[in-house]
């Protein structure tokens, strides 16, 4: 069974922004600067995801070879997602997806880059994307950009 690498980057500003929000402490600081501070944790992890796809040298936009399940919550608290990666090319090919867990709202909470080695030719291939953190509610996963290669 050929492997798959699991790397995470963590959107935990966003989480303890609304943690303090939401309680209505800002610890000394306006809920608009904390909203802020957690708008830019979200563009700094979006950022690092997209800045590991783009090191691909010779990749190709493949978005829509990529599925994403149902998001569940596993023993130890973190979010779980299958992704499914179809190649419908006629040779092997190697896949980084961005996968993207949101909330019921829509908002972002964690981003995580799935890599999937080795798919053979007209087949699928399965992965798990793990958000970095623990993670509650009910969880959308979403494929935000994927790179065959």
């Amino acid at each position: 069974m050929a492997r798959c690498r699991v790397r995470t980057f963590c959107a935990g500003g966003l989480v303890a922004a609304a943690v303090l929000i939401s309680a209505g402490c800002s610890n000394g600081g306006s809920p608009s600067s904390t909203a802020s501070r957690a708008s830019k944790a979200i563009a700094s992890a979006t950022a690092s995801a997209k800045a590991e796809l783009n090191e691909i040298k010779h990749g190709v936009n493949a978005k829509a070879d990529v599925k994403a399940g149902t998001v569940s919550i596993g023993q130890d608290g973190h979010a779980v997602a299958p992704i499914t990666v179809t190649n419908k090319q006629d040779h092997k090919a190697s896949y980084a997806v961005e996968v993207n867990f949101r909330d019921a709202d829509g908002n972002l909470l964690d981003v995580a880059v799935v890599t999937v080695s080795s798919v053979q030719p007209r087949s699928s291939k399965k992965a798990t994307a793990r958000s970095h953190r623990e993670l509650s509610g009910h969880l959308k996963a979403q494929v935000g950009a994927a790179v065959r290669y």
